[in-house]
């Protein structure tokens, strides 16, 4: 029978390459500075947008009784777009172009923070609800799906989308004891969450007679990257397979001499 020996230089080879391997994998992780900075600027905006408030309160007093009602569609608004750009980037960057030309620090960095500054002003777009007095939502309603007295089921979904989100930008943090197989799983859920957040503002938001465009333009992009990422990724096995079946059979490859007993 013919086979191969492996030399001491194959053996450091393969060991420094799994080195090399395990700190890229290391390097990669987002670190905890990061989401401190996310949530300092997301901690900022909602400072900013209680300040706005307060003075559209003092300075235009009918207006003031809603003003916890629009900074709660502002922010649900603006979370619902990073939302969607994070699952966007996350499929771009896990494309073959894009994976040659950016780092794979300033790509997952980038995907975690559009995580956790779409959650920071999730959070807010349902916390702030609190202070309105049209609706008499508790804490409890806030954070238990379908507990809430408006919409219920639409607004559940949406508190349900959170908390998987919140998952998933927890993982980040948790990648190498994960593994790369269980976390690329994991954040298949990223769909999950856009769906679940795109019904939750379809069913129960007040705009979407006037953002039908948002969430028809979201859903494209998500289909469409989708599908591309699909087809490339059998592009790329199909010439591996032929390449590989090509050189099994090629007249030119010899088998390695036999060692002697």
């Amino acid at each position: 029978m013919y086979h191969r020996e492996i030399t001491p230089i194959d053996s450091a080879a393969q060991s420094e390459n799994h080195s090399l391997s395990a700190q890229a994998d290391s390097d990669s992780r987002p670190g905890p500075w990061g989401a401190i900075g996310a949530f300092a600027v997301v901690i900022l905006l909602s400072l900013l947008g209680l300040a706005g408030m307060l003075a559209i309160g003092y300075y235009l007093p009918d207006a003031g009784a809603k003003a916890y009602w629009f900074v709660s569609r502002s922010s649900g608004i603006v979370a619902y777009g990073l939302i969607t750009l994070g699952v966007l980037w996350g499929l771009v960057q896990s494309g073959a172009l894009f994976r040659r030309r950016i780092s794979p620090i300033l790509s997952l960095g980038m995907h975690s923070y559009l995580n956790w500054l779409g959650l920071g002003l999730a959070g807010l777009h349902g916390a702030i609800l609190m202070g309105d007095g049209y609706i008499d939502i508790k804490l409890f309603d806030v954070f238990t799906p379908f507990a809430s007295p408006y919409r219920p089921v639409p607004v559940g979904l949406g508190i349900i989308g959170f908390y998987l989100m919140l998952l998933l930008s927890l993982s980040f943090y948790a990648r190498m004891h994960l593994g790369q197989k269980n976390f690329r799983l994991l954040h298949y859920g990223s769909y999950g969450v856009f769906i679940l957040v795109t019904l939750h503002g379809l069913y129960s938001g007040t705009d979407t007679g006037s953002l039908w465009w948002l969430y028809a333009v979201s859903l494209a992009a998500v289909v469409i990257l989708t599908a591309q990422r699909i087809m490339s990724e059998r592009g790329a096995h199909r010439p591996a397979a032929a390449s590989s079946g090509k050189a099994s059979k090629s007249p030119h490859s010899r088998p390695a001499p036999a060692r002697r007993p």
